[in-house]
C-alpha cells in the first residue's frame, strides 16, 4: 500500500469512530461552571403598547430602539415570565413618534429590551431596575 492511500484509510477510520461514537444513547450535557448564573441589570425593559383612537383598530407599539436586525429578519427581545430573554421575530408597520407598529409576534402587555443591546443574549437572566418595577406596580 502506498503512503497516500495509508493516509486516507487513516482519517477515514478516524471520521468513523467519532460517527459511531457521537451515535450514542448518551447525550452530550452542557457544562455548568458550578456558580449561579448572575442575572443582568436592564434599565429599559418596556411594556408593549397599544395605541388607536375611540373606534379605530388597536394597534401595538414598541420603540424603535428595541429591533433587532439580521439580513431580512426583524425581532425583539421578550423578556420572558422566568425573566429569561428571548429573541423573537415579529413583523413590523410603519412608524408612529419614534415607535414602531408590531403587526403579528408580540402581544399586548408583554415585556421587551427597549433598547437594543448587541452584548445581551438569548436565554440570559434579566433583572428589571428598580425604576422599572416601580412603574408596574403603579399601574
Amino acid at each position: 500500500m502506498g503512503i497516500h492511500f495509508k493516509k486516507q484509510l487513516l482519517v477515514l477510520s478516524a471520521a468513523g469512530f467519532l460517527f459511531l461514537a457521537g451515535c450514542g444513547s448518551n447525550e452530550l450535557q452542557p457544562l455548568k461552571s458550578g456558580t449561579a448564573e448572575v442575572p443582568v441589570v436592564v434599565d429599559n425593559i418596556v411594556k408593549v403598547r397599544t395605541a388607536g383612537a375611540a373606534g379605530e383598530t388597536e394597534v401595538l407599539l414598541v420603540p424603535r430602539s428595541a429591533i433587532v436586525r439580521q439580513g431580512e429578519l426583524t425581532g425583539i427581545f421578550v423578556v420572558g415570565d422566568d425573566d429569561r430573554l428571548s429573541l423573537r421575530w415579529i413583523r413590523t408597520g410603519r412608524l408612529i413618534h419614534g415607535d414602531i407598529v408590531v403587526l403579528g409576534g408580540l402581544d399586548k402587555g408583554e415585556f421587551v429590551v427597549g433598547i437594543y443591546n448587541p452584548a445581551l443574549n438569548e436565554g440570559v437572566t434579566v433583572k428589571k431596575s428598580p425604576r422599572v418595577t416601580e412603574e408596574v406596580q403603579s399601574k
